[in-house]
């Protein structure tokens, strides 16, 4: 049998499936022990693993899979980007404006939002209200997708999810709070940019927590999977 195995060189272990059973066996131990399992066996296995990637220095900062559900942190650099902002007579229009560094945080289907001073975002990095609408209040920044169908974790599917969350239109819904000069309406100043074109997001206007990426991480992801699991 293993003549014709070659096993991956950082390969701990291997589980050969053959004709109703399934057979075991830790590799470089020095050992030829195979042990059979069964179906059932096998089954809890897998339900039980979960993986991590530990803090990334790329676009996605972390991701976690488990049988309670996935969870990845995301971020998109400050840039000039096209957005929808409905205005309080229903008329939607589209402006083009600098926005800032931008934080993604998703566990399960729930997605939460927030800003960022600088351009590159690590584990450390201070979070700061996202400034715009349809985003929670203060630092919870919890997304609201509207009717929209709204994919569950997964690194294949954060593209969709910002997407989403650029492409429908903002409006007055949790406008407050979110900008130093209109802590009213933040569509006030996004409307402002759109007329100033300035080349960056300003950003004195935001509001800065204590709370970084990592204290995010461990609140909402974290205490999620140990409640999950109580």
């Amino acid at each position: 049998m293993d003549e014709h195995f070659q096993a991956p060189r950082d390969a701990a272990a291997a589980l050969y499936f053959l004709p109703g059973q399934y057979l075991f066996k830790v590799l470089g131990d020095g050992t030829n022990t195979l042990k059979a399992l069964s179906s059932g066996q096998v089954a809890r296995a897998f339900r039980e693993i979960r993986s991590d990637t530990g803090w990334l220095d790329r676009r996605i900062l972390r991701y976690r899979e488990t049988p309670d559900g996935n969870a990845v942190i995301s971020y998109e650099p400050g840039r000039i980007r096209t957005i929808a902002i409905s205005r309080d007579d229903g008329v939607t229009e589209r402006v083009t404006i600098p926005l800032p560094t931008l934080i993604l945080l998703g566990s399960g289907k729930d997605y939460h939002l927030w800003a960022a001073m600088g351009k590159r975002v690590n584990e450390s990095t201070q979070l700061s209200v996202a400034p715009l609408p349809n985003i929670g209040a203060g630092f919870r920044g919890r997304v609201c997708f509207g009717n929209n169908e709204v994919p569950e974790v997964r690194p294949d599917t954060l593209d969709a999810v910002w997407r989403l969350i650029f492409d429908a239109p903002f409006n007055r819904d949790q406008a407050g709070g979110k900008c130093r000069s209109e802590p009213e309406d933040v569509r006030n100043l996004l409307f402002r940019l759109a007329a100033d074109r300035p080349r960056s997001f300003p950003t004195h206007q935001l509001i800065v927590s204590t709370a970084t990426v990592e204290d995010a991480w461990k609140q909402i992801v974290e205490r999620r999977h140990v409640n999950d699991r109580a």
